[in-house]
């Protein structure tokens, strides 16, 4: 049994490599030091903070406030990518209401070569959310300087110009990829309404399927330490044309939430784009309802997520994921594959040595669909799962 998996290690691809664009501890206030701009201040506080850590930002809004009363480290600029990934370490007070409306409080962006390094991030040719809505993670995109104001679809579903017809109405490349201007790929949901100064705002979003920072006590609870990581991947431009196979991914305590491998991001108009900036911008539009606090730690955006061939593995037909993964593997078995059994599953070490921990399996589905294994009681390495004749490898970490 040694032998065979000693074997499959060597037959195994290396681990993708992650090229880190930029790292922030939060262990001193020096931002511009390190590279952050257009004032750059914010609170550093030892109250609280990651384990392994000693310091991290605090955004304190103030009752009817907008913005992290003292100020954050503002914007970084970094190497121009086709991909970023950004992970960050998130706690919330446990009186922490958001904005108590669907919308708000914005979090963190991405921006791109497309603008200026000083441009407000709600107005762009591309500008890229991750935050949570009323306890939701949510990620988002809008475009509002691409819109073509000839062929509009609002929010309450009426048309501005082209006799109410997308399909009729010859777009061309100078368009928004948001809502204003047709929905191509895949959506969640969506959001265009005029702004002022001749500009709509044009944005989509996906949002997880359920509240992931909670209320109660637990493994969700909002005051407790979160891992949050997030993925965003170009489109191809081809022939001319914007193709909807752009990627976003959220993954929350290692859990993955959203994915899509259908986005557009840009169009021809701009088929250059890339991403180039990053901003915390914590903002609530209406002022917050109360003094509430969220802390920030240990903050790295990168290319990539460190991971294993791409975002999944995809072996025999069986999808393993997240890798690296967390306190959870999830097997994506598809409905043509029987879900495996527990006695059909053992997990071993890199010696080839059985794991003697039990296994705890979450969720089942006798019609495909997907297995959900609890591992948090391994230590972090490399680990095979194997299932019949056939192996997987995955990292914890």
């Amino acid at each position: 049994m040694k032998i065979i998996i000693l074997i499959l290690i060597l037959s195994f691809s290396l681990a993708k490599s992650q090229t880190v664009l930029f790292k922030e501890d939060f262990e001193d206030n020096l931002f511009d030091s390190r590279g952050w701009y257009d004032a750059p201040k914010g609170t550093i506080t030892n109250s609280e903070h990651n384990i392994g850590s000693n310091y991290c930002f605090e955004c304190k809004f103030k009752q009817n406030g907008k913005t992290c009363s003292a100020g954050t480290p503002g914007r970084h600029l970094f190497a121009e990518s086709n991909e970023v990934y950004l992970s960050y370490y998130v706690k919330y007070s446990s009186n922490w209401q958001g904005s108590n409306k669907p919308y708000h409080p914005h979090e963190f962006h991405f921006v791109t070569n497309a603008d200026d390094k000083y441009i407000g991030p709600s107005i762009t040719h591309l500008t890229l959310y991750i935050e949570q809505n009323e306890g939701r993670p949510l990620l988002a995109l809008q475009d509002s300087k691409n819109v073509d104001t000839n062929c509009i679809l609002q929010n309450n579903d009426k048309f501005i110009g082209c006799n109410g017809d997308f399909n009729k109405y010859q777009f061309s490349e100078n368009r928004s990829v948001a809502s204003c201007n047709g929905l191509i790929g895949g959506l969640d949901r969506r959001d265009c309404f005029y702004y002022g100064s001749g500009y709509y705002y044009s944005s989509r979003a996906w949002a997880a399927d359920s509240i992931y920072f909670r209320e109660q006590t637990g493994k969700y609870y909002k005051s407790d330490w979160h891992h949050v990581e997030a993925y965003f991947k170009m489109n191809n431009i081809t022939n001319g044309k914007g193709i909807p196979d752009g990627q976003i991914r959220y993954w929350y305590d290692s859990e993955l939430l959203i994915s899509y491998d259908n986005i557009l991001f840009r169009t021809a108009q701009f088929p250059d784009m890339k991403f180039n900036q990053f901003l915390i911008a914590p903002y609530i539009g209406d002022g917050s309802p109360i003094e509430q606090t969220m802390w920030i730690d240990d903050l790295t955006v990168a290319t990539s997520r460190l991971s294993t061939d791409v975002l999944e593995e995809n072996i025999n037909g069986l999808i393993l994921s997240p890798n690296p993964a967390g306190d959870f593997i999830e097997i994506n078995v598809g409905a043509r594959h029987a879900v495996p059994l527990p006695e059909q599953l053992e997990i071993f070490n890199i010696f080839g040595e059985k794991e003697s921990t039990s296994v705890n399996f979450v969720d089942t589905s006798a019609s495909g669909g997907h297995l959900r294994i609890d591992i948090s009681n391994l230590a972090p390495g490399v680990y095979f799962i194997k299932i019949g004749d056939k192996f997987e490898k995955f990292v914890k970490w």
